[in-house]
């Protein structure tokens, strides 16, 4: 099905895959790998030049002009930030650099990690833990709906929930720009940054199989999807975790993830891995629904989404801790647990 494949690689952190049943044109890579330099240099917290950088090291306050197309992840943003009362957010950048999820941070997997070092409950090792009320997106004005933040303090803004899946809607948007009439009528493609990816084909009955990550044990997969166009991704505490230094630089007994929910700073412990699939016709930017969907199904309760899973025509899957899973009657996937 897709005989061509595009590597970008480090792009966003995790590098990007576009494979396709025709080769993709040279303009168009070009145009695509211009973005991504374009995309990061906008939105990492990672670059000292970045936009997203400069907020985080501005004066009292400031209006920060972001360009366009960064105006529909903002609305998201504050559609995910009021359906979860505030737990998905933004501003959790603070609380990432705050427990070490910086440049220099080291992950570590799942499986060199114990269950008694992992102290993940509220009850445990994290008991203790304290942060100060950072800012909230709900502080962050914007001017009727446009692409501009007014902030009236530093910001560090990080937007890894819902960020990587958005790039992936806007580079097949550029895809379908380039090409439009000109692809042929059998031309499908699938776009891939680290696992959150959309897919597009020609006929509607055509599909791609995809295996989900096992996040007890990541060498395995523990079901396998069956996507047709639309967005899959995905969430884990497998993935991005690393041992938290205490003030002395020391290492503690605790493993951060990248789940952070923003009401208290901690990372999400209730489950180990959510899968969102987004069909491609219900909204214009389904991966990133899908990419904040799985991140918000950590944080939230279920029912707190269910406007935007209805909306979306979202389906859904997750794993808790205890291997308990739960999902949603279309998930298209067969699971190799119950």
């Amino acid at each position: 099905m897709f005989r061509n494949v595009v590597a970008i690689e480090h792009a966003l952190g995790t590098g990007i895959i576009i494979s396709s049943s025709v080769p993709i044109p040279q303009r168009v890579q070009k145009r695509i790998r211009a973005f991504v330099e374009e995309y990061e240099s906008v939105l990492s917290r990672f670059r000292a030049d970045s936009l997203v950088s400069r907020m985080a090291c501005a004066s009292a306050d400031g209006d920060f002009e972001f360009p366009t197309w960064a105006g529909p992840l903002f609305a998201l943003y504050s559609e995910f930030y009021a359906a979860t009362h505030g737990a998905f957010d933004a501003c959790i950048g603070a609380d990432l650099l705050a427990l070490g999820y910086n440049n220099s941070v080291k992950f570590v997997p799942e499986s060199t990690v114990s269950a008694s070092e992992n102290s993940g409950s509220v009850s445990g090792g994290w008991a203790n833990y304290r942060r100060a009320l950072p800012v909230t997106w709900a502080d962050i004005s914007q001017d009727g709906g446009s692409a501009t933040l007014h902030t009236n303090q530093p910001v560090q803004l990080d937007f890894g929930a819902a960020g990587k899946g958005y790039f992936v809607d806007l580079v097949t948007q550029i895809i379908k720009e380039e090409l439009g009439s000109d692809s042929p009528a059998d031309f499908d493609f699938l776009v891939n940054a680290g696992g959150d990816m959309r897919a597009c084909f020609s006929e509607e009955n055509n599909q791609i199989k995809v295996a989900l990550e096992n996040p007890f044990d990541t060498t395995q997969a523990v079901g396998v999807a069956s996507i047709a166009s639309g967005a899959l991704c995905a969430s884990s505490a497998a993935r991005r975790r690393w041992k938290v230094k205490n003030a002395s630089g020391f290492e503690s007994n605790l493993i951060a993830t990248h789940l952070i929910n923003a009401l208290d700073g901690i990372p999400a412990c209730d489950l180990c891995a959510s899968w969102a699939y987004v069909p491609s016709k219900t909204c214009d930017f389904p991966t990133a629904y899908a990419d904040a969907l799985a991140t918000a199904l950590f944080v939230s309760q279920e029912s707190d989404l269910q406007k935007i899973v209805q909306t979306t025509s979202a389906e859904f899957a997750v794993i808790s801790p205890n291997h308990a899973l739960r999902k949603t009657c279309a998930f298209p996937a067969h699971f190799f647990v119950d």
